[in-house]
């Protein structure tokens, strides 16, 4: 949301934010950002219904608040897409719904429901006056029509703030890395951890918050060669990543959304000039791969160990240089064509077709 917020203000579009600060804390607002503090559990799915169900109702009235004010409605994903259409059908308001992932895929809902919130999100997905998808992979898991000009395709690419740390010599002990959300299945953490776990020749970096965070603390405090350093702004995660030798970022087949999985690791992998270890079989894979800029492995602790076995200093630098001239050729631009160009002039667009004061 940040490149967002960075880009509109450069471009002189005034906005205002409405979040949802799920570890219950109450955030004082700030001029145009305002905070829904109600205590949510991270992959608590169903247990989360109430939450979800007074956060909808928090965005709808907030809006009908603001409407005066409101030209367009930017929505991310289901959780604010639903309240958001409601609203701007009543209210007459274009609709920008953003998908980061599908709804259904993402939390493993399946049968009666999970078909009803697809219907629900691709019917959203269709109406709306802009519909933003992370990849062209996603057109068809979100039943949308490549070539339909309400689409943005909108890749999650860094603004590079964080420049490549140069002179760089990738040596044993190697340093590992991984900044992300800490999630006890589907990412490979839990073999990642036991696969460098007590081996001399790495050292683990972690940083980052959820289920699994004990673990890795417990791990780090055992003084062995795992190092946890809690949840970091991204910034600062990623002027860690910047000091490894091999970053990482996997994606389970066990969660179907993976197999169209676009993640800003990937991205941050060609932008920090590291190699990327992920998973084989998802759209991050074949990249790597194809680009040789990082390694695609199957799932689990023994694939991870014979990877490990097989690193050599030559492997490294040749991935990591050839992630830095990937992004070089195809992503340096990206943030300013993409984020500050094409949909800053969308949402421009829709601006003038509804209130003229830009919100």
């Amino acid at each position: 949301m940040g490149k967002y917020f960075d880009a509109l203000s450069e471009a002189g579009v005034g906005f205002r934010f409405i979040g949802w600060n799920k570890d219950g804390r109450q955030v004082p607002d700030r001029p145009g950002f305002h905070y829904f503090s109600r205590r949510a559990r991270l992959g608590a799915g169903w247990r989360n219904a109430v939450a979800l169900l007074q956060w909808n109702t928090h965005v709808f009235r907030r809006l009908v608040k603001e409407r005066r004010s409101v030209s367009v409605v930017h929505a991310v994903d289901l959780d604010a897409g639903f309240s958001s259409w409601l609203f701007c059908l009543m209210f007459r308001r274009p609709l920008v719904l953003d998908l980061y992932d599908k709804y259904t895929a993402v939390r493993g809902i399946g049968g009666f429901a999970g078909k009803a919130l697809d219907f629900l999100e691709r019917t959203i997905a269709r109406s709306a006056a802009l519909t933003i998808i992370a990849s062209a992979d996603r057109f068809s898991q979100h039943g949308l029509e490549p070539g339909d000009s309400k689409v943005l395709v909108l890749e999650n690419v860094p603004s590079a703030a964080v420049a490549p740390l140069v002179p760089w010599q990738a040596k044993k002990p190697w340093n590992i890395g991984y900044f992300g959300v800490l999630e006890s299945r589907h990412r490979g953490l839990e073999d990642l951890l036991a696969a460098c776990r007590g081996r001399p020749d790495v050292r683990l970096h972690v940083a980052g918050y959820g289920h699994l965070a004990p673990q890795f603390s417990a791990a780090a405090e055992a003084g062995s060669n795992v190092h946890y350093y809690g949840a970091m702004e991204s910034e600062a995660g990623l002027g860690l990543m910047a000091k490894m030798d091999v970053i990482v970022g996997m994606y389970y087949l066990s969660v179907p959304n993976h197999r169209y999985a676009s993640p800003n690791k990937y991205y941050e992998h060609l932008m920090l000039g590291r190699p990327l270890l992920t998973t084989a079989g998802t759209p991050p894979g074949a990249r790597v791969e194809q680009d040789v800029s990082g390694w695609a492995v199957a799932e689990g602790e023994a694939s991870l160990t014979q990877w490990l076995d097989g690193l050599d200093p030559e492997a490294v630098m040749k991935r990591g240089r050839r992630a830095a001239q990937v992004w070089d050729e195809r992503y340096a631009s990206y943030y300013r064509s993409h984020y500050c160009g094409e949909y800053v002039m969308r949402i421009r667009m829709l601006c003038k077709g509804g209130r003229q004061d830009g919100r």
